[in-house]
C-alpha cells in the first residue's frame, strides 16, 4: 500500500487522488512511497493525515456527493485537533484572542 491509498483508506471520503496528494506532499511525503508502521507512526503523516480530515470538514458540502452527520463532524475535528495538538500546531477553529496594552 502506498501512503496516498493509506491517508485516503484513513479518511474514507470522497476526494480525488491529487486533493490528497496534496496534503501528503505539502507535508514532505511521498504519495508513491511504501506505508508501513514506521511510516503510520512518524509526524509527516500524521500531520498529512489530520491536513486530510481538515480538508474534509472545509469541503464537505462541495464534494463528490459523501455526507457527514454534525455529530461525525465534530469526531473529525477532534480527531485532526488531537494530531494538531500533540505537535504544537494550530487546531482547526483556533482563533487568536488579541491583547491590548494600554500604554500611558
Amino acid at each position: 500500500m502506498t501512503i496516498l491509498e493509506a491517508i485516503k483508506a484513513r479518511v474514507n471520503y470522497p476526494m480525488t487522488d491529487v486533493q490528497a496528494m496534496e496534503k501528503i506532499v505539502g507535508r514532505g511525503l511521498d504519495p508513491a512511497g511504501a506505508f508501513d508502521a514506521s511510516v503510520a507512526s512518524e509526524q509527516a503523516f500524521q500531520l498529512a493525515y489530520a491536513d486530510t480530515l481538515r480538508f474534509v470538514i472545509t469541503m464537505v458540502n462541495l464534494s463528490q456527493g459523501g455526507s457527514i452527520t454534525a455529530q461525525n463532524m465534530a469526531g473529525i475535528r477532534e480527531t485532526a485537533n488531537a494530531i494538531y495538538k500533540k505537535y504544537g500546531e494550530t487546531l482547526i477553529g483556533d482563533t487568536a484572542n488579541p491583547t491590548v496594552y494600554i500604554m500611558s
